[in-house]
């Protein structure tokens, strides 16, 4: 059991991240100092693996990584940890796209293990396929999807609150199926039942035995809340989202682009 160690679970975007999408250079030194102590840095996002990868690479540190929401859990420095994968059915994914009506989306985003389906260019998706566009493949997903996707992605035109509720209703009256609309205005994404970074985080936790006590979660949205309410110490971002503030039991005093996670990590490691 790492009695004296802590597991530090960072989500990237407005977190790890500043707004240019940056990793300060103290904020690096410090975590960089952190896992040489021992101390677990785990990146959980809802970035695929390839960018989360990319992040952990820039930050120099090894360790677990929680993608896709908790759709995929892995540790690509260490052959004897069990990924952790929870797929959606792809037939599922097309009664329920049948459903909502294709033309009521102005993009429709599936990726797989393999291949990224998209309708056509976004680019506010870019930053989601991290240099891996030769994967992608334009047009209608569901005449090529040949394999259970890890994650889907919506751009909605209609953004009325009354619609998302309509759009919340249909999803979920499939069996395990759950929509998460972001703050960046039409957007939204699929998730499945144990699939939150909380799900992920818990699955590191146990293979590496990490007690809940030694648990320190940071993020600042709306996928974020499940990890934030579990973790012993889960520190909601100053410039985050505001209702998900409730779901932590601290803040940090500066944002995401003025190091906010070291301030508040040296409070808690000493």
């Amino acid at each position: 059991m790492n009695k004296d160690k802590y597991l530090i679970a960072i989500d990237l975007d407005g977190t790890l991240l500043t707004d240019d999408k940056k990793i300060t250079p103290k904020t690096r030194n410090y975590l960089n100092a952190l896992h040489d102590e021992g101390h677990l840095i785990v990146i959980a996002t809802g970035r695929p693996f390839r960018a989360a990868y990319g992040f952990q690479q820039q930050l120099g540190v090894n360790g677990p990584l929680v993608t896709y929401n908790g759709s995929l859990t892995s540790n690509p420095h260490d052959a004897s940890f069990p990924t952790r994968t929870r797929k959606f059915d792809r037939f599922a994914l097309k009664d329920m796209v049948d459903a909502i009506g294709f033309d009521a989306l102005d993009n429709l985003m599936i990726e797989t293990e393999h291949v990224i389906y998209l309708l056509h260019e976004d680019e506010a998706l870019n930053n989601f396929f991290w240099n891996d566009r030769e994967r992608i493949i334009y047009g209608n997903p569901f005449l090529h999807l040949n394999e259970d996707p890890l994650a889907l992605i919506f751009l909605f035109k209609n953004t009325d609150p009354e619609y998302k509720k309509e759009v919340s209703r249909i999803v979920e009256s499939f069996p395990d199926l759950h929509i998460r609309f972001w703050n960046l205005e039409g957007y939204a994404e699929l998730w499945i039942g144990e699939s939150t970074k909380k799900d992920g985080l818990e699955h590191i936790a146990n293979f590496y035995n990490f007690p809940q006590k030694r648990i320190i979660a940071f993020g600042d949205a709306s996928n974020d809340k499940e990890m934030l309410a579990w973790a012993n110490y889960g520190v909601w971002m100053k410039n985050g989202v505001p209702s998900v503030e409730a779901y932590a039991n601290m803040k940090t005093t500066e944002d995401n682009n003025n190091d906010g996670i070291v301030s508040t990590l040296q409070k808690i490691i000493k």
